[in-house]
């Protein structure tokens, strides 16, 4: 519903501006600026589709198996400093398209469970982070000379809403890592 809130909203804001300074501009028909923006923001959605698609589809799952992605302590310092505890569960969660949803841990006794929850992440981060510079793509769907007014305003609200989940994902990263070292370090004693 946030996520919802803040397009609406931004799609809002940046037809107002638009239309406040066009006549000073361009003198566009206040319908091509609606237009616009909407098709903006239709295509960004798409181009972030295609982007999670392509990861999915094209790049090999070992690749993600094996990413070692390091969380520093510092950055863990820096999401909590942006209050990442408080909005996090507001980030819309996708899982289902994946069939794995992440919104909570279900099963943190399984290493199994834990391995493919960390695969997930993987994913997502680099998703979210090809994604980021994907937005900007769509600065091409109208003439460059209106990409200050459509596409860079459009694609810097979805850089926003896309570091969001990046930093969600790699807040939960090293708590996620260490259910999965405790698991393996009990199932060494069990097996010893």
């Amino acid at each position: 519903m946030l996520y919802l809130i803040v397009i609406l909203s931004a799609m809002t804001l940046i037809i107002l501006f638009n239309v406040l300074l066009n006549s000073a501009l361009y003198n566009l028909d206040f319908w091509y600026i609606v237009l616009a923006v909407v098709l903006n923001t239709i295509s960004v959605i798409v181009v972030s589709g295609i982007v999670a698609t392509l990861v999915r589809q094209v790049l090999p799952e070992k690749w993600f198996n094996e990413m070692d992605i390091k969380v520093s302590k510092k950055e863990m310092r820096f999401y909590e400093k942006l209050g990442v505890k408080k909005w996090k569960d507001l980030v819309p969660e996708l899982g289902f398209f994946t069939g794995f949803r992440k919104n909570k841990i279900a099963n943190p006794k399984s290493i199994e469970y834990v391995d493919r929850y960390i695969l997930e992440i993987n994913y997502g981060i680099y998703v979210h982070f090809v994604s980021i510079f994907a937005s900007f793509l769509i600065v091409f769907i109208y003439p460059l000379k209106y990409c200050l007014m459509f596409g860079i305003p459009v694609a810097i609200v979805s850089v926003i809403l896309h570091l969001m989940p990046l930093f969600t994902l790699r807040y939960n990263l090293p708590k996620l890592k260490a259910i999965k070292k405790m698991l393996i370090n009990k199932k060494l004693k069990e097996t010893n």
